[in-house]
Order: C-alpha cells, then structure tokens, then sequence
C-alpha cells in the first residue's frame, strides 16, 4: 500500500472513531470541575496571544499618529 492510501486510511479511522484520538485523560474527564478548568485555560490560551498583538498593533498606531501630529505641528522641521 502506498503512504498516501494509508495516510487517509488512518485519518478516516480517526474521524470515524474519535474515541481512539483521545488527547490527554484531563480534556475528558467526567467531573465537569476538571472539564471547565481545561476550557478556561485553553480559551485564556488562545486569546492571550492573540491581544497582546492586537495591543502591540494599537499601541504602533497611536505612536505613528503622535509623531505626525508632532512633525505637522512644527514649523521647524520644514
């Protein structure tokens, strides 16, 4: 059998039964304590990144509109 037939066989058998890609005990662990703490840290996560680019990005813009607001207010430069 070549790679790829049994590349999408394995993927197939995973989307099929996805009791067996099981990623760690805490993601499906009955007590639902364990299930919203694993939420909350994925979701935390996922947004930390993702604001402190948006933060840096905000932060670059204000910067850039207070050196133009500086450099047209004064005369000096020209």
């Amino acid at each position: 059998m070549s790679r790829a037939v049994i590349a999408v066989l394995a993927l197939l058998l995973l989307a099929v039964l996805p009791d067996v890609a099981h990623a760690c005990p805490v993601c499906f662990d009955a007590r639902d304590e364990n299930r919203q703490a694993f939420l909350a840290t994925t979701v935390f996560l996922t947004l930390l990144p993702l604001g402190m680019v948006a933060g840096a990005g905000l932060w670059l813009r204000k910067r850039a509109r207070d050196v133009d607001a500086e450099s047209e207010s004064d005369p000096s430069d020209a």
